[in-house]
């Protein structure tokens, strides 16, 4: 009956130890790969000089601008506004409370776009510049390769057909009654 039972303890502890291993602490096991950002933010550039400060962000095949006044943080909405990227210029239209619109559908391919702004705002202008830079769509990171919840029935249930077998195989093996 002993060795019944060393052969029972070694099955059920060669089953069920990768089941066990994976309900521990929160050890660390060193640098784990991190894990994507996902955000959804549409692409931004900003920029400051002594008068103004201004961000930019593209969607929807245009540019929305903010402009505030550096030392208040007050909004200009009473200026005028021009943008150039490469051989491409245009004039924003205001959109009220300090901002400002422009369709600008070639931003929206990923990539790094210099841009120049010229703002007028009464007795001050200033040239801002700033780096708008779209990014590629972000790709949902792969599986990090632990078990999930599926194949932990997978174990569950191979363990329970194991042991399904072994007692069948001992139920055989055992001498009949002896007369």
């Amino acid at each position: 009956m002993k060795r019944h039972t060393l052969i029972f303890t070694l099955l059920l502890s060669t089953l069920y130890a990768p089941i066990l291993a994976l309900a521990h602490g929160d050890e660390d096991h060193g640098a784990a790969a991190k894990p994507a950002s996902v955000a959804n933010v549409a692409p931004r550039a900003e920029a400051q000089t002594e008068m103004f400060e201004l961000l930019v962000t593209a969607g929807s095949g245009q540019l929305t601008i903010f402009i505030d006044r550096f030392a208040s943080n007050a909004p200009v909405s009473d200026a005028k506004v021009e943008v150039e990227s490469g051989d491409w210029k245009a004039v924003a239209q205001a959109a009220g409370n300090g901002s400002y619109r422009v369709s600008a559908p070639q931003f929206a391919k990923p990539g790094h776009y210099p841009l120049l702004f010229t703002v007028e705002a009464g007795a001050d202008s200033d040239l801002i510049e700033t780096t708008l830079v779209v990014a590629e769509a972000a790709r949902p990171a792969a599986a990090a390769g632990l078990p999930g919840a599926g194949s932990m029935w997978w174990w569950v249930g191979g363990s329970l057909a194991a042991l399904a077998g072994i007692s069948l195989l001992l139920k055989r093996r055992r001498p009949g009654p002896s007369a």
